[in-house]
């Protein structure tokens, strides 16, 4: 009974939690207790089919199906869970001016609850499946089935009180507050359910782990606790999280906060749809898989006319999996770079690139010639816009000279900046075919010298993100400047290294 109690108390609480967030965060708006019902009786009758097919779904993907279908469905809820708030960051203001009038911005928030009524359903699938299932294995025991049927009401019973008070907190907010409130919760809660999806992904073996634990705090906040459990369902809190779990948590976060302040500032449409359409874009890499060398530097199309600049860049790899991938641990490619921006609209730079394969050693890979062509006006349209020429020419005897072209894009709303590279690698003899890859970051200007950010490097065959910083000062009384990029990666696919640690550091003369 006490173990039946506690595990639906768990799943329960956390269903509760995300129920009385949703309905705080809508408080006003008409029809919002029938959407959530709705997703409510989804949710259950999801959980119930989940139950009647629970020995296919563990067979599926040899052995890992339940794995990879909780993970589904935490990734689908964070998603929902991040469109809340980037479509509330534009249109909160109204929504709270109007909250106890019914009208345009009322039938605005109909067509937003039906998303919100998908968040529900699926925080009720998932914690109703799980319920199912452990109450199964329990009876399938010598306990009796009264007593496992009598915790599991008195667990379910415990969540939803808890649900109901914090929403009774959350409902005694001012309006004026009330959707700057429920945004921060909602952050935090997609946050943590990235992090339980990427956990289920680790345990599939279908990502690494990139170190398991990064700590461990059971000593200090055990996470079976009751204030443990909160923060678990509230925030993803884990007493043992391992490294990818981490960049999950702090990549969403990110992402979500700096979408909704880009949906804050400009109304753009256009924009918003680019921004979401690259990580749409990103999705689809997992598809692909095998072993290359990303290029790890997002260029900006912006040229600075008059600049002399050097620039050392680089990246080391960490792998644990080296029978898979010989060489990959260890390995690293680093860049010696002197350019001079000629015109207003022309900057050009001679490269020395430079390879670590491993522990045996490295050796100079090719000399390069790069051109970027600044292509309109800073500022002039939605989106600042350039192209990347570029000749490399092989130092081994077996490798082929490469021509490399590409779009450069870049766009700024309030303090964000978003810049986006798709580079196409043409070789100029022997029998390969057209290498591409896709760069994007997403970084805040906080200030000259503290700019986080977050940065995907997505190729046909490997595909990396993970947190960036980047911050610059000046040299002296003059307009010279000292800038520096710091970032780890974490690759998503088995065959790119589980680990990328890449830097850049430049001096900028006029």
């Amino acid at each position: 009974m006490f173990a039946s109690s506690i595990i639906v108390f768990r799943e329960s609480l956390e269903a509760a939690l995300i129920i009385s967030v949703v309905l705080t965060a809508t408080r006003g708006l008409r029809h919002r207790g029938l959407w959530v019902n709705l997703g409510v009786l989804a949710g259950i009758a999801g959980a119930i089919v989940v139950a009647l097919f629970a020995q296919q779904i563990s067979e599926m993907a040899e052995g890992t199906g339940q794995e990879l279908f909780n993970a589904s469905v935490l990734l689908a809820a964070c998603v929902m869970l991040g469109w809340h708030n980037i479509w509330m960051a534009s249109h909160g203001r109204e929504l709270s001016a109007q909250v106890n009038h019914v009208g345009r911005a009322v039938h605005e928030g109909e067509r937003h609850m039906s998303a919100l009524a998908i968040v529900v359903g699926l925080a009720v699938l998932r914690e109703g499946s799980e319920v199912v299932l452990f109450l199964t294995g329990i009876m399938a025991g010598d306990t009796q089935t009264t007593q496992v049927l009598a915790g599991a009401a008195a667990g379910l019973a415990a969540g939803a009180l808890f649900g109901v008070l914090l929403y009774l907190g959350l409902m005694r907010i001012p309006v004026r507050h009330l959707f700057t409130a429920t945004s921060g919760l909602i952050l935090v809660l997609a946050a943590g359910l990235a992090a339980q999806a990427a956990g289920y992904l680790v345990q599939a073996g279908h990502i690494p782990s990139l170190r398991e634990p990064i700590w461990d705090t059971t000593a200090v906040l055990s996470e079976s606790s009751i204030l443990g459990q909160l923060l678990h369902s509230l925030m993803g809190y884990s007493t043992r999280p391992s490294g990818m779990q981490i960049i999950f948590w702090v990549t969403t976060f990110v992402l979500i906060w700096s979408l909704m302040a880009l949906s804050r500032k400009s109304k753009g449409h256009p924009r918003m749809a680019f921004a979401l359409a690259t990580f749409f874009l990103a999705g689809l890499g997992l598809l692909h898989s095998s072993q290359a060398s990303a290029s790890h530097k997002i260029y900006s199309p912006i040229v600075d006319f008059g600049e002399t600049e050097f620039e050392f860049r680089g990246h080391y790899n960490f792998d644990d999996d080296a029978n898979d991938n010989d060489g990959v641990d260890g390995s690293g490619t680093y860049k010696f770079d002197v350019g001079h921006g000629f015109t207003p609209h022309w900057f050009t730079e001679a490269v020395l690139e430079y390879e670590q394969s491993g522990q045996e050693g490295g050796k100079l890979e090719a000399v390069e010639w790069e051109n970027i062509i600044q292509l309109t006006e800073q500022g002039e349209y939605a989106f600042d816009w350039g192209v990347l020429l570029e000749y490399s020419h092989a130092l081994e005897d077996d490798a082929a000279d490469k021509f490399e072209f590409g779009p450069l894009v870049q766009t700024e709303f309030g303090r964000q900046v978003w810049t986006s590279n798709l580079i196409l690698a043409a070789p100029l003899s022997g029998n390969e075919g057209v290498e591409w890859e896709f760069a994007t970051r997403l970084q805040r200007r906080i200030s000259p010298a503290f700019e986080p950010g977050v940065e995907l490097y997505w190729s046909e065959n490997e595909l990396q993100i993970g947190p960036a910083l980047l911050g610059q000062t000046r040299m002296g009384k003059g307009p010279s400047r000292f800038a520096w990029q710091a970032g780890i990666l974490a690759g998503l696919t088995h065959s790119t290294p589980d680990l990328a640690v890449r830097f850049l550091v430049e001096a900028e003369f006029y």
